[in-house]
C-alpha cells in the first residue's frame, strides 16, 4: 500500500501515446512556488513574472526549464487554480504541453527536480475526496467516466459525478439520523403521555419505510447498472454451420470470425464488443455443438456450454436442416442455467425450417418464447435481434430511471445490507421488540451507508479503491 502525505504531487493526465497536447496536473499547496523553479512566464494578463504569483483560475504562456542549467524543454501553457476552489481543493497547476511522450517524461522529471513528487494511483481524487469536494461515491464515479464506451454508460457515470447519488443519499442519511434521534429520547426518557408517543412512533415508521424504499429503487436500479459497468453477455450457441460466425461478423460490422463449410472451424469462443443503441455488449461466438472424438473440439464445446451458461441472454441457432429432437436436445442443456434465450431460426434465405411449429412447441416446453427468423447473409430481421436486446436491458431495474443507476457492485452490496438492516428496525418497531432493538439495527444500517459515502470507510478501503484509478486522476 502506498505511503499518502500532504506533499506537492504531479502526474500526467492525458493518456500514453502521441497527441497534439497533454495536460500534466500539480497539486499541493505550496506547488506554485515549487514550480517556479522550472518555469519561465513570457505573457500574462498582468505582466506577471512568476508562476505562484499567477491569480487564480488565469493562464500564462511560458516554457518549463530544466531547473540544474536553465535549458527550455518546451513553451507551454500555465493554468494556476486556488484553494479551495480546484479539483483536489488545494492550489493546483495544469501544464498544457505538446504531446510527444519525450516532452512530458522531461517536463515530469523538472518538477521532481523541483521538490514535486510523482502522484500514486488515483492520488488527486483522493484528495479531493478527504479535502471534501466530493464524496466517495462520486470519487469512484470519475473511473466510470474515464472508461464509458456508449451514451448509456457515459449518462449512468455522468450522473453519479454530479452527484446526483451523493444527493439521494444525503437525503436518506439525514432522514435516518432524524429518526435516530427521535429513537434515543423514546429510550432515554419516558413520556406521560402514551397516545403522543404511539403517534411519533407511527412517524417514525413511516419515515423508515421512506428511506427503505428509496434504498430498495437503488437497488433494484443495479440490473441495468451491472450491464453498463461489466457489458450484457450474449452467446451465439448452435449446431456446426448453423449461422453463428455469419451473424456475429453482420452484427459487428466487419469479418471477425472465419466462415466456411467445414463443420468445426470455430473451435473456441470469440469475444466482440459492440454498442447496442448504448448498451455496451459483448457477443460470444462458440464452436459448434455436436457429438465428435476430436479432442480439441470437444474442448471447444465445452466452453460453448459455459459461455451459454454465463451469458446474460442466449441466441440459439436453428438452421432450416435441424431436426426437432437436435434442437430440443441441445437447447436443455443451456435454457436451465440462463433466463434468456432466444430461438433464432436462421439461413432463411435458404428456407425455412419445415419442422419449425414442431420446434417452437418442444422449446416452448423448456420456458423458450421468443423465436426470430433471420438471414445474416441478407441482413434480414437483424434489427429485431437488437430489438431483443434492447427489450431484454429495458426490463431490467424494476423500472427504476437511467438518471441514475447503481453500476458499482460495491455499493450495490452496501445498499442491500443498508436496506435488510433496515427492514429488522422496522420489523423491531412492529413487534415490540423495543426502541433500543430497532435503534442499533438503525445504527448498523448507517454504519454500510457511511461505506459508500466515505464517512465510516476505513483508511484501507479507500487506499484499495483509489489505488484502481489511473495515476493522472
Amino acid at each position: 500500500m502506498y505511503s499518502y502525505d500532504d506533499e506537492p504531487i504531479c502526474a500526467c493526465s492525458t493518456p500514453a501515446g502521441i497527441s497534439g497536447i497533454a495536460v500534466i496536473r500539480v497539486s499541493g499547496n505550496g506547488c506554485g512556488k515549487l514550480a517556479d523553479k522550472c518555469s519561465v512566464i513570457l505573457r500574462s494578463s498582468g505582466d506577471y513574472s512568476r508562476l505562484s504569483e499567477l491569480p487564480g483560475y488565469t493562464c500564462a504562456f511560458g516554457y518549463v526549464k530544466d531547473p540544474s542549467n536553465g535549458a527550455k524543454v518546451d513553451e507551454v501553457i500555465f493554468t494556476r487554480f486556488e484553494t479551495p476552489h480546484s479539483y483536489t481543493g488545494e492550489e493546483m497547476i495544469e501544464i498544457s504541453s505538446h504531446g510527444s511522450g519525450a516532452v512530458k517524461q522531461e517536463i515530469l522529471k523538472c518538477l521532481g527536480m523541483s521538490g514535486i513528487r510523482m502522484a500514486y494511483p488515483g492520488e488527486f481524487s483522493r484528495r479531493a475526496f478527504i479535502n471534501g469536494k466530493m464524496s466517495l461515491a462520486s470519487a469512484e464515479a470519475v473511473m466510470d467516466v474515464i472508461n464509458s464506451e456508449t451514451e448509456r454508460q457515459l449518462e449512468a457515470a455522468g450522473s453519479l459525478l454530479s452527484g446526483k447519488l451523493a444527493e439521494e443519499i444525503d437525503r436518506i442519511e439525514k432522514n435516518l439520523y432524524d429518526q435516530a434521534a427521535m429513537l434515543e429520547t423514546f429510550t432515554e426518557f419516558d413520556t406521560e403521555d402514551p397516545e403522543e408517543e404511539d403517534a411519533k412512533l407511527e412517524e417514525v415508521k413511516d419515515n423508515l419505510s421512506d428511506c427503505h424504499d428509496r434504498l430498495t429503487t437503488l437497488c433494484k436500479g443495479y440490473g441495468k447498472g451491472r450491464i453498463l459497468s461489466e457489458r450484457l453477455r450474449v452467446a451465439l450457441l448452435g449446431l456446426p454451420n448453423s449461422g453463428k460466425s455469419t451473424l456475429l461478423n453482420t452484427l459487428t460490422g466487419f469479418d471477425r470470425a472465419i466462415v466456411t463449410e467445414v463443420a468445426g472451424t470455430t473451435r473456441d469462443t470469440i469475444e466482440v464488443q459492440i454498442n447496442i443503441n448504448g448498451i455496451p455488449v459483448t457477443l460470444i461466438d462458440t464452436a459448434g455443438i455436436r457429438e465428435t472424438e476430436d479432442i480439441i473440439e470437444n474442448i471447444g464445446i465445452g466452453k460453448a456450454y459455459e459461455a451459454g451458461r454465463g451469458a446474460d441472454m442466449v441466441f440459439y441457432m436453428i438452421p432450416p436442416d435441424m431436426t426437432v429432437e437436435e434442437a430440443y436436445t441441445c437447447v436443455r442443456e443451456i435454457a436451465e442455467d440462463c433466463e434468456s434465450v432466444t430461438g433464432v431460426f436462421s439461413k432463411s434465405d435458404a428456407g425455412e425450417n419445415p419442422d419449425r411449429e414442431e420446434i417452437e412447441a418442444r422449446l416452448r416446453e423448456l420456458g423458450i418464447t421468443n423465436f426470430i427468423s433471420i438471414s445474416a447473409e441478407e441482413d434480414l430481421n437483424i434489427d429485431k435481434l437488437e430489438d431483443a436486446i434492447i427489450d431484454y436491458y429495458d426490463e431490467l431495474g424494476g423500472g427504476a430511471s437511467e438518471g441514475l443507476l447503481i453500476t458499482n457492485s460495491r455499493h450495490y452490496t452496501k445498499f442491500l445490507k443498508a436496506s435488510k438492516k433496515l427492514a429488522l428496525a422496522l420489523d423491531a418497531l412492529d413487534n415490540d421488540l423495543g426502541t433500543e432493538v430497532c435503534a442499533s439495527a438503525l445504527r448498523a444500517c448507517l454504519d454500510e451507508i457511511g461505506e459508500v459515502t466515505g464517512k465510516t470507510v476505513s483508511a484501507t478501503l479507500a487506499d484499495t479503491i483509489f489505488s484502481r484509478f489511473c495515476i493522472g486522476k
